[in-house]
């Protein structure tokens, strides 16, 4: 079975596919990184083993990283290879009808939701900042549209109430990287079952921007602790000019009907702010880019005292 590889390298989510990858029979043709500038994840590589760029070169495998994967030369080379199939992890860029056409089986993408939900990118950040019971992945043949091509396998994992984006993605790999040596030998037998999506509960989501970690402190304060479990130290309130980020952070239910944003308590380890129901205890912090502290010594380098809104 002859595989080409598109992934990003600065991903865990694609590096640990590609390393289960490494351990099948298959015969690994190339290797496709998205371009350096588009490198970002909610899930950034952390890993005690070299990147799939690094084996790559420690092996002499080929190495593409096109700033477009539907660019002509780019077309020619891949095809010049003659792939049988692609493995497509974590590869942000679009893949249009000309490249598809190119595996002599299929082009199968490795997307961690549970489709026909969360198409697009970021699935578990999204699933998470959405309060979804469960999350998982999808194993589906690419076509023409975005994450609806038919489904050849799916994994489902139940989320937790403190999960972040790595510890959900922790539990999801787990069982989804059993599924590339599944891959393989089903496409070697001609076992593989493809099972069309529904469009029922169908949902699209696009890329994170930092707007979308900045605190409404008029939201409810389950929903505010659920952003901050999902991307410690990266949700942010401004504070007298200064971006305050926010990590281990706990609700306090609440029925007394207060303004939101209210700094109400300092104690020797946690602040208390009122939100749009319920309270919000916070423990950890950072200024700006300054180093994680207690709340409290973020208050008094603020000039933060009880009773003041925060803004």
């Amino acid at each position: 079975m002859r595989v080409a590889f598109f992934g990003n390298s600065q991903s865990i989510f694609s590096n640990r596919h590609f390393k289960a990858l490494m351990d099948t029979s298959c015969e690994l043709l190339c290797v496709v990184d998205v371009p350096v500038s588009k490198r970002n994840s909610t899930n950034p590589a952390k890993m005690n083993f070299p990147d799939f760029i690094g084996v790559a070169h420690q092996q002499g495998i080929p190495v593409f990283e096109p700033d477009s994967p539907n660019q002509k030369d780019f077309v020619e080379a891949i095809g010049n290879l003659s792939p049988d199939f692609f493995i497509v992890v974590g590869y942000t860029n679009i893949l249009k009808e000309q490249i598809l056409s190119i595996p002599r089986i299929m082009a199968v993408n490795f997307h961690a939701s549970l489709l026909p939900a969360y198409r697009g990118k970021h699935p578990v950040f999204w699933a998470l900042r959405n309060g979804e019971k469960w999350a998982g992945l999808t194993i589906h043949v690419m076509d023409i549209g975005l994450d609806n091509g038919d489904i050849l396998y799916q994994v489902k994992v139940r989320t937790r109430r403190d999960d972040s984006v790595a510890t959900l993605y922790d539990r999801i790999m787990p069982q989804s990287v059993k599924l590339v040596d599944r891959l393989i030998n089903d496409a070697k037998n001609n076992g593989l079952q493809r099972t069309p999506q529904s469009e029922e509960g169908a949902s699209y989501y696009s890329s994170v921007h930092e707007d979308d970690f900045g605190l409404d402190w008029s939201k409810d304060a389950e929903m505010l602790a659920r952003w901050i479990h999902t991307s410690p130290n990266q949700c942010f309130c401004k504070i007298k000019k200064h971006k305050v980020f926010f990590m281990d952070v706990r609700v306090i239910k609440d029925v007394s009907d207060m303004i939101p944003s209210i700094l109400i308590r300092v104690g020797r380890n946690s602040c208390t702010v009122t939100t749009g129901k319920g309270l919000l205890r916070l423990y950890k912090g950072q200024i700006d880019n300054d180093c994680i502290e207690p709340m409290p010594d973020i208050c008094q380098k603020l000039g933060l005292r009880q009773g003041e809104l925060l803004h």
